[in-house]
């Protein structure tokens, strides 16, 4: 029987799955058919404003994080809306104040759980197209922060992001299958 999608106290709700969920949200700046993006530095904001799961990686993929591009992006705050958490990422992250956010595009992907096999892990992804309306500089949370054109990005490691990418059709699919 399928499960549906109710969490809440399990007194009168379903737990949450037992591979975990996120909901985050993810800003796409585009200028001269390029695309923002950065690679992080370690720095607390990441841990206690944007992605506090980093804090749970093991040493390995918490060392990787800092290899990899991303755009812009974080967790919905509980009972934020995604509206305003695309609005934070970009004032907060990118330093940007003057800004247009289009609708958002909304992914949803269910995969088998690292961390608890047998589980599934469920990812419920808002990504917003953001028209930037001044300069943006690289903030002391990022190692680079810049615009990258499409082949660029096809040559960039986004982690686990990388399927995000592909679907978004930032990067090419890979041949591999």
């Amino acid at each position: 029987m399928d499960k549906l999608a109710w969490y809440g106290p399990t007194d009168r709700y379903r737990p949450a799955p037992g591979g975990g969920m996120c909901m985050s949200v993810f800003a796409i700046a585009e200028q001269n058919h390029k695309v923002l993006v950065g690679i992080p530095k370690r720095n607390k904001r990441w841990e206690s404003e944007w992605v506090p799961a980093w804090a749970s990686y093991s040493k390995e993929d918490y060392g990787d994080v800092f290899r990899q591009w991303r755009l812009p992006s974080g967790y919905l705050r509980e009972g934020e809306h995604p509206d305003a958490c695309v609005r934070r990422i970009v004032r907060d992250q990118v330093g940007v104040e003057k800004f247009d956010v289009s609708p958002a595009r909304i992914f949803s992907y269910a995969t088998p759980s690292d961390w608890y096999p047998g589980n599934d892990h469920w990812d419920i992804v808002f990504v917003y197209g953001v028209k930037l309306h001044q300069p943006v500089s690289v903030r002391p949370w990022w190692k680079e922060l810049r615009f990258l054109s499409r082949t660029e990005l096809g040559n960039a490691r986004f982690g686990w992001n990388d399927d995000l990418m592909k679907d978004l059709k930032l990067v090419a699919p890979s041949d591999e299958g």
